[in-house]
């Protein structure tokens, strides 16, 4: 018994690691640093060795499978991508993610290790969004969105995205954390994330939170239909009305929205990064369809785009990214465990076996999906914890 004390009061020590990662890996600036991105994961390694003699939980799961599929997609994508060098920076960033990934696997074995994964992942975030907030300059971020401003090795969709996903968690953590010291972070956290994300001005970031809070609320309590309905009906008319009328709001992002109606409706005037996105779309379907099935490498899109535009960019967009570099093949790879979930889902709640743990993750996990028309996210983070966050939990509703 005293053995098994000990174990869990050194496992702190494993938490410290995988925060200190999490705040790195989400960290631009401290990711180009070799020693401290390396370093970061050679001390989650090295601490899991000490506390448990190199032991590892190592089930065969569906995710281990996706994440092994999808990574031998990408290095086989080596043998004729068309730019060796991109495809490889990418290659390494997703198997480090992968092995990671592993190691927090294993440490999810109940609801509660789950919370407790997600509360870890929020503090090393929180730790990404105030480094933002105390050293970078607000002002070049909201120029950025007019292609003037310099933010350097950052973006304001990712920090927007970053703080979206973080307040939304913490909205759900916070009444069941018991340490006043940690509520104050998340208070602390949360007003950070509110900040960023007025001040990137994403229209993703704006819609995913609001839409997040929206079905947090249908499947709090799923019974109670009309209540719920009349609730994000509310939620949804306030937003609205507060980011089309309220000055400083509609200066950052109300003017945005109405240009990505616009895209939608064919009706109003659309603003100049809806635009340029549309061509990069229009750039990578064609290039698709000259090698719709094993694309042009991973990661390759970026050098086709200079070709036809002079940018040499990734194309903002994830099923245009997979598609161009690693193409059916590659989208097969990647997104039947998208599949799995949503069915899986569907399944247990069906059958009135969700948990509420679940749903939440599920809200994300969708919304999150639906970003991906404007987000590249195959070699992101906070995907792919979502995704392995809410595998565990389906996992143990079917149980």
């Amino acid at each position: 018994m005293g053995e098994k004390k000990l174990k869990v009061k050194i496992s702190i020590f494993l938490d410290i690691a995988f925060c200190i990662f999490f705040a790195i890996a989400s960290n631009s600036d401290w990711m180009s640093n070799p020693i401290v991105w390396w370093g970061s994961i050679a001390l989650i390694f090295v601490v899991q060795f000490i506390i448990y003699g190199g032991k590892l939980n190592f089930p065969i799961s569906k995710y281990k499978i996706w994440a092994a599929l999808f990574l031998m997609t990408c290095m086989f994508s080596l043998v004729y991508s068309i730019n060796k060098n991109d495809s490889i920076n990418v290659i390494k960033t997703l198997i480090v993610l992968a092995l990671v990934m592993i190691y927090v696997e294993s440490e999810l074995n109940d609801y509660y290790s789950i919370e407790k994964m997600m509360s870890l992942y929020v503090i090393g975030i929180g730790i990404t969004l105030l480094y933002v907030l105390l050293t970078q300059d607000m002002k070049q971020f909201q120029l950025a969105i007019v292609g003037e401003g310099n933010t350097g090795r950052w973006n304001g969709n990712d920090i927007g995205m970053n703080a979206a996903v973080c307040v939304t968690m913490i909205i759900y953590l916070f009444p069941r954390m018991k340490s006043r010291f940690i509520r104050i972070y998340y208070l602390i956290i949360g007003a950070a994330s509110f900040y960023l994300m007025y001040w990137m001005g994403s229209r993703k970031t704006i819609v995913f939170f609001v839409l997040a809070i929206c079905g947090i609320i249908l499947l709090r309590q799923p019974k109670k239909i009309v209540r719920n309905l009349i609730i994000v009906i509310c939620i949804m008319t306030v937003s609205w009305s507060l980011v089309m009328e309220v000055p400083a709001l509609y200066k950052n992002v109300g003017w945005r929205l109405e240009a990505l109606t616009a895209s939608v409706t064919g009706k109003g005037t659309v603003d100049s990064s809806t635009l340029l996105r549309e061509k990069y779309i229009k750039v990578g379907k064609e290039a698709f369809k000259k090698s719709p099935i094993i694309g042009y490498g991973i990661n390759s899109y970026r050098e086709i785009n200079k070709l036809k535009t002079g940018h040499k960019t990734y194309s903002h967009n994830n099923f245009i990214e997979i598609a161009v570099g690693i193409g059916l093949m590659g989208l097969i790879t990647y997104y039947w465990l998208y599949a799995y979930l949503i069915f899986g889902y569907l399944r247990i709640l069906i059958y009135r076996k969700t948990s509420f743990l679940t749903s939440f993750l599920f809200v994300l996990f969708i919304l999150y999906l639906f970003t991906q028309v404007g987000l590249v996210v195959y070699d992101g983070l906070v995907q792919w914890m979502l995704l392995l966050l809410l595998f565990k939990a389906i996992s143990l509703d079917l149980k």
